[in-house]
């Protein structure tokens, strides 16, 4: 075996061998520096956002041409977004050597060893925002939107919420109701996930004598598992739950220029949607769990 090929190999094994004993990395370069990782996380975060933001307005831009004034979509302004983010990383390493002493034509004695550990880091990020506020942002840069695979690609989003829209205006289901009632009413909701799992294993083997080292054995394996999951969950905000906006800048209440008064936003879905979210990342979390307790 030439220098190289088991240089190879040893950084190979001392990969597998770590794999479970620490927590994690998010991103997927096991020496990507401090900067790199947080630009990554960065990353996805502003993908996401900027998925919900040009959705929204893609949505009234399309639809001003055929009613300029927006009614049809007066209900849709008065709604926000609830947007989860759930990122869990799971990695399993294994260590089974075997072995087989051959000390005589009529006996051998065999003898394994199997050792085996797992680390899973899950991460989660929760925002909400208005309709009415998305509707003042300006449409995110090309470069920060649908940068690569999995959760950093084009979510569909829109693809899914302009025809529900377009139901609810021509009456194909109800459209919303008084939102001041005991649960608000209505919810759009939208979750995409992506799982993807990658394994590796070392198994060399040595023939003796009067042995033979891992003949069927796997000397070193690991596994690593990433659950990338979001939902975005539209409806109307829930009034008893409000506070003053604040200006980021002077750190002051920002003032209503028509009432004077101290401007007052909600800050979460009222109970119909909020129900739908919390389902959403409950039943999420269930499905991860199971995931990872039948795997091999």
């Amino acid at each position: 075996m030439s220098v190289s090929r088991f240089g190879a190999m040893a950084l190979v094994s001392l990969a597998l061998s770590g794999c479970g004993t620490y927590v994690p990395n998010i991103q997927e370069n096991p020496f990507a520096t401090e900067a790199e990782r947080n630009a990554f996380i960065q990353a996805i975060f502003r993908s996401i956002r900027c998925e919900v933001q040009g959705t929204v307005l893609r949505i009234y831009s399309e639809n001003s041409p055929i009613d300029p004034h927006n009614r049809n979509l007066q209900w849709f302004d008065g709604w926000a977004a609830q947007m989860a983010v759930t990122l869990t990383t799971n990695e399993k390493g294994e260590l089974n050597p075997t072995g087989t002493w051959l000390p005589s034509k009529i006996f051998s004695l065999a003898a394994s060893l199997d050792a085996s550990a797992e680390a899973q880091r899950v991460d989660k990020l929760g925002a909400f925002f208005l309709v009415s506020e998305l509707r003042r942002y300006q449409l995110c840069r090309a470069e920060d939107r649908n940068r690569g695979p999995f959760i950093l690609s084009d979510l569909k989003l829109y693809d899914w919420l302009k025809p529900s829209i377009i139901a609810m205006n021509l009456g194909d289901f109800p459209p919303p109701g008084d939102k001041s009632g005991p649960s608000g009413s209505n919810v759009l909701s939208h979750q995409v996930q992506f799982v993807i799992r990658t394994a590796a294993l070392v198994t060399p083997m040595w023939i003796l004598t009067h042995a033979t080292v891992n003949k069927s054995g796997t000397l070193l394996s690991a596994s690593r598992e990433r659950t990338q999951s979001m939902t975005i969950t539209f409806g109307p905000p829930d009034s008893n739950w409000a506070e003053y906006v604040i200006n980021p800048v002077t750190a002051q209440q920002v003032i209503d220029p028509v009432t004077k008064q101290p401007l007052i936003q909600p800050t979460v879905l009222a109970p119909a949607a909020a129900n739908a979210a919390f389902s959403s990342e409950l039943s999420n979390d269930i499905a991860n769990s199971l995931r990872n307790s039948v795997q091999p």
